[in-house]
């Protein structure tokens, strides 16, 4: 190709963007020379070459350019009027739709791509910088301690000598696990037993126990000392405690290290597993050591078979008992259980109450009639759970005049247990006053009625409460209050209810309105226990009620709820099948439960025996077989 200049008043132009702005002369045939490659960059020519130039065409007159094998790029901007006004921008007019065509390599990259629900992130695999985990919060720490504990958790049984060894275990990670778990291993101290450790051979040592070694550590270590805020008594130091393993010298030793160990917890807080009977000058050594702990929460007296000033008890007189809650003005939970018999003194508990600002729990239990009747019941405190069991003073007039103190604005747990009303219309004031009760108790053999004079309207009948969420029923002998409680369910009288536990549900109305239960597996001992009972007599036994609730459902299924037919093609029938009912309804919102407070019990609520001492305690005085391993967590909260 022969070589060609460009004209003198034609500059070239630096950017492609200037050259579509400027105004030039357009060239002649004659003068103009197609180059065969343009100076510009790739993406220029690119955008060029796939958009416009389809109604380019060599100018005529114009020498040929032959063809290239590697780019087919050539002249792209306007040289005369009429490209410049068809290629003016709105005006670009295709010969065919243009449309992108997926290249062989980009399916096979589509093909081997991971969807998009499937593709995980790259993962560091790098571990963290060691800085991380030494400037986590304390609470980070102690949060992964109380799951450690949860994991040693079985229900009310805790593995002690695996949570201690796990315990031991991150002290020894670094200062920062040292001090969390120092703190978590202290804060909650499992008590052990004041028997002699075994000596070693040939050995000069005085022998020791795992009790004195713990108040020499204690007495060493202010620092530790005050970070104890709960003492748990195991099970063997329980029974030493209460005389059922030892001699009266060992128990007396041991009550002694024990009023020690609380003397030199300044902070403690509460004193669980074993609740001492107050009934000679041993049980009483506790008492002043409790007393000057300013921060206990929670306490329980045990005075059972000595009068107090007696010749058991001389240094204890009932104003001594009084004055024991000077200092507790923190305390929340108190539990009163004495003996029918004994008097603990005219005005006793409503001056100890009196003394307890903070008080929300309250049990009273087994007290004379002297020392707690329906005139005491009416100067109660402001509460949030209240446990009357087992007392003589009260009566059905007292309870329902309940309902209009200011105990009653507050409370949120009432459980009503052995005080054998006989009025309806006393449950019937409660239910309709206690504007915030969720739970509601009432344990007792005899059925409560309504008077003569309300059973003429059923507007007057009705049981109902609008915040009452757990409702336990538990009357011995068959009686009207059991199907009134069914109507006003059905009825709509407990919108907020979502449990009930009805040991009495003899006739299953109660269960006819509840979510359906499972079916279980009934054995050979289940159907003699059956023929055993099956009589006019009535027994509060657990495992009872059980079985005839699985016996209603088994009679359920053998009832049909509904047949379905199969025809074949010639309109016959090829097979019939049956489904059986069931006991309940599918829409129902309550819970029926028929399972014990306590795991392995045979009654369906919680006693005070449950929680005052381990049940190790009651197998050592009877000579039975141990059947609870590990220790228990025996607490008075799962009283209310």
């Amino acid at each position: 190709m022969a070589d060609a200049q460009p004209r003198s008043g034609l500059k070239r132009s630096k950017s492609l963007k200037n050259l579509f702005s400027r105004a030039h002369k357009a060239p002649t045939a004659q003068d103009e020379e197609l180059l065969p490659c343009r100076p510009v960059k790739q993406r220029f020519a690119q955008d060029h070459t796939t958009s416009d130039d389809i109604h380019l065409r060599p100018t005529d007159g114009a020498p040929g350019v032959p063809k290239r094998t590697s780019s087919q790029q050539r002249n792209t901007w306007p040289t005369t009027d009429k490209e410049r006004k068809e290629r003016s921008p709105g005006n670009h007019n295709f010969d065919t739709v243009p449309h992108l065509v997926r290249t062989p390599w980009e399916s096979e990259r589509r093909l081997s791509r991971r969807p998009q629900s499937q593709r995980f992130p790259l993962v560091d695999q790098r571990p963290l910088p060691r800085r991380i985990f030494e400037q986590l919060p304390r609470e980070i720490y102690h949060c992964i301690l109380d799951h450690l504990e949860t994991q040693h958790t079985t229900r009310t049984s805790v593995d002690v000598l695996g949570l201690q060894s796990s315990l031991k275990a991150l002290l020894l990670v670094n200062r920062r696990w040292h001090r969390a778990a120092r703190e978590h291993m202290y804060r909650e101290i499992w008590l052990p037993s004041n028997d002699d450790l075994p000596k070693r051979a040939l050995s000069l040592r005085s022998s020791h126990t795992l009790l004195k070694t713990l108040l020499r550590t204690l007495e060493e270590s202010a620092a530790l000392a005050s970070m104890i805020r709960h003492l748990r008594v195991t099970a063997r130091l329980a029974c030493t405690l209460d005389g059922a393993d030892g001699s009266p010298e060992d128990r007396r030793a041991a009550y002694t290290l024990l009023a020690d160990i609380i003397n030199r917890c300044p902070n403690l807080e509460l004193l669980s597993g074993y609740s001492p009977v107050i009934r000679d000058s041993v049980s009483t050594k506790l008492l002043i050591p409790l007393a000057l702990r300013p921060g206990i929460k929670s306490h329980a007296w045990n005075v059972q078979s000595a009068q107090l000033g007696s010749d058991l008890m001389p240094d204890l007189d009932p104003m001594d008992l009084v004055e024991c809650h000077d200092n507790w003005r923190g305390l929340e939970t108190l539990v009163l259980c004495s003996s029918p018999d004994l008097d603990l003194g005219k005005g006793v508990v409503s001056a100890a109450l009196q003394r307890l600002p903070q008080l929300k729990h309250l049990m009273l239990l087994r007290l004379n009639r002297q020392d707690f009747h329906n005139g005491t019941l009416m100067t109660l405190p402001a509460l949030r759970s209240l446990r009357l069991d087992s007392l003589e003073g009260l009566t059905d007039h007292g309870i329902e005049q309940l309902a209009h103190t200011r105990t009653a604005m507050s409370l949120e747990s009432l459980s009503l247990v052995g005080l054998e009303l006989t009025s309806l219309r006393a449950i019937q004031q409660l239910l309709a006053h206690l504007g915030r009760l969720k739970k509601f108790v009432i344990v007792q053999d005899t059925s409560p009625e309504l008077p003569p004079t309300m059973r003429t309207t059923n507007s007057n009948t009705a049981l109902a409460s609008a915040s009452l969420q757990y409702l336990h029923w538990d009357i011995l002998v068959a009686g009207s209050g059991t199907a009134l409680i069914a109507k006003s369910i059905a009825h709509g009288g407990f919108p907020s209810l979502t449990k009930v536990k009805v040991p009495g549900d003899y006739e299953g109305a109660i269960q006819a309105l509840c979510r359906p239960i499972a079916q279980e597996t009934l054995d050979a001992t289940d159907l003699e226990l059956i023929d055993r009972f099956n009589s006019d007599r009535y027994e509060r036994f657990l495992r009872l009620s059980q079985i005839q609730a699985q016996l209603r459902v088994r009679e359920s299924r053998q009832q049909p709820s509904f047949n379905v037919v199969v025809h074949d093609e010639n309109k016959r029938i090829s097979a019939t099948h049956v489904i059986g009912g069931y006991v309940g309804d599918m829409e129902s919102k309550i819970e029926y439960s028929l399972e014990p407070d306590v795991e392995g019990s045979h009654y369906s609520l919680i006693d005070f025996g449950d929680v005052e001492m381990p049940k190790a305690v009651y197998e050592r005085r009877n000579e039975m077989e141990r059947s609870v391993f590990g220790e228990q967590r025996l607490d008075l909260s799962m009283l209310f």
